[in-house]
């Protein structure tokens, strides 16, 4: 909440340098929690949850999307 708060009152936006590391870290935060819950997904889901057809397509497709989102949003490996 105080992030956003920032991001809009501050001059430069989340561009600014005060708030790289903030962003940084809650990026890092949600993609890893987003990550876990896709991974357990697959897990309860079992073979079903890695097809790209039936019941399994919207957790195979979560899936992907957080690794996507991860990857787009720069390596969270170099943090």
């Amino acid at each position: 909440e105080t992030v956003t708060y920032d991001m809009c009152k501050t001059k430069g936006g989340a561009v600014g340098e005060r708030l790289a590391a903030p962003i940084a870290l809650l990026k890092y935060q949600t993609t890893r929690s987003s990550w876990k819950i896709a991974d357990e997904c697959v897990q309860i889901c079992g073979g079903r949850g890695i097809t790209r057809t039936g019941m399994g397509a919207k957790v195979e497709g979560f899936k992907n999307y957080v690794k996507y989102a991860a990857v787009y949003g720069g390596s969270e490996e170099i943090l």
